[in-house]
């Protein structure tokens, strides 16, 4: 079964969209590697190769459903960071946005009445809940221990503990 042409842009578009998180975290792990929080640097850096890997999954999908790969330009990431806090607020805002993005692929999957990227899409609609839940749930420690350097430096060793996910075959 071939792909809607709306759907095939819209997962295209996704990949792009995937590939920029990337991009992003691996920007906001370069700023905490300038500041003494390396285990902030450690999980941005964890979380660019997740987003890989799913730009990568939608990759899959399109070529496991013979539809073309239409790969575009990365905009140039923000850089520049207040805090970490300010870090994790654009994380966190960044995550919403793939929601959002996501929920439209799903509906229009739905719509033309493509199961099989409804599947992969539901998918990526709880991976989503997951992301917005943890990025939340850090932003709101870091928030709740302001400027304390023995509290953000408790946060920042537990944040190196996130392992590299392991790659999906």
């Amino acid at each position: 079964m071939s792909l809607d042409p709306k759907l095939t842009k819209l997962l295209n578009d996704q990949i792009n969209n995937e590939m920029a998180s990337s991009y992003s975290y691996l920007a906001m792990s370069a700023w905490f590697e300038q500041t003494p929080y390396s285990g902030f640097a450690s999980w941005m850096y964890n979380q660019s190769l997740e987003e890989t890997m799913h730009a990568h999954k939608f990759y899959q999908h399109l070529v496991d459903r013979d539809a073309p790969v239409m790969l575009k330009p990365i905009a140039q990431p923000q850089a520049k960071f207040k805090n970490p806090i300010d870090v994790f607020k654009s994380s966190l805002e960044q995550e919403q946005a793939v929601t959002k993005q996501i929920n439209v692929l799903f509906d229009v999957a739905e719509k033309v009445s493509d199961h099989a990227s409804k599947n992969l899409l539901l998918w990526f609609l709880n991976e989503q809940m997951e992301e917005e839940k943890t990025v939340r749930d850090l932003l709101d420690r870091l928030v709740l221990s302001g400027s304390d350097t023995a509290s953000l430096l408790v946060l920042d060793r537990e944040a190196s503990t996130r392992s590299a996910p392991a790659p999906e075959v």
